[in-house]
């Protein structure tokens, strides 16, 4: 059965934003009076929830709700030049719409964020569904599948996070791991995604569409 429908993460896959993303993310500890981690250390220890990092370091939700935490973030991470799209971003989306796919977003990123930046690379449009702020993203793809009555097999989500891989396992999905992002390949691998790819024209050569 092949795939018609693919969701993409946003931060580090739809955009070359991973050196935003981290300073953002880094970002917040001072604002607790907590020392930035090592950018090491934040790649292995950042995950989903991404709230979690910031617990395990010190800042309690009675410091901090999640919402606040949302809240700085957005305020660094559009403090910042604005990102690009991933390398060849446009004419792979171009390419799987000529074949008839559906097209969606599902990222714990807000969509004050995303929507403004879909919309500056003239991207907005091709997206049917702009799942933003998924705490469970799971839940996101489940929801996607019942709102355009597919089954799991015939959606793919591609994310740059090993938590991505998580979630497109947990929905029943095809996972795809994009290497260009947070997560280096050895990482991901470990998740044992159904494919594994360095850059966006590889999507359009898999053999699920």
């Amino acid at each position: 059965m092949k795939v018609k429908l693919i969701a993409f993460d946003v931060n580090g896959t739809l955009f070359d934003d991973t050196q935003i993303f981290w300073e953002a993310i880094n970002g917040i500890f001072p604002k607790y009076g907590k020392e930035r981690l090592p950018l090491k250390t934040l790649q292995e220890k950042f995950g989903q929830p991404w709230t979690n990092i910031y617990r395990e370091f010190g800042i309690t939700k009675a410091m901090a709700s999640d919402d606040e935490l949302y809240r700085i973030y957005n305020q660094l991470y559009e403090s910042q030049s604005s990102p690009i799209p991933t390398p060849s971003l446009k004419e792979t989306l171009d390419w799987l719409e000529s074949k008839g796919l559906l097209l969606a977003i599902v990222s714990t990123q807000q969509n004050t964020i995303t929507i403004p930046l879909l919309e500056k690379c003239g991207l907005v449009q091709k997206f049917l569904e702009i799942s933003g702020s998924a705490s469970d993203k799971a839940v996101a793809l489940k929801n996607i599948m019942a709102a355009f009555d597919f089954l799991p097999e015939q959606v793919a989500y591609i994310g740059d996070q090993e938590g991505d891989m998580k979630h497109a396992k947990k929905a029943g999905c095809v996972s795809i791991a994009f290497c260009g992002g947070l997560h280096d390949q050895e990482r991901l691998k470990k998740m044992n995604p159904d494919f594994i790819i360095e850059s966006m024209p590889e999507l359009t050569r898999l053999p699920i569409f």
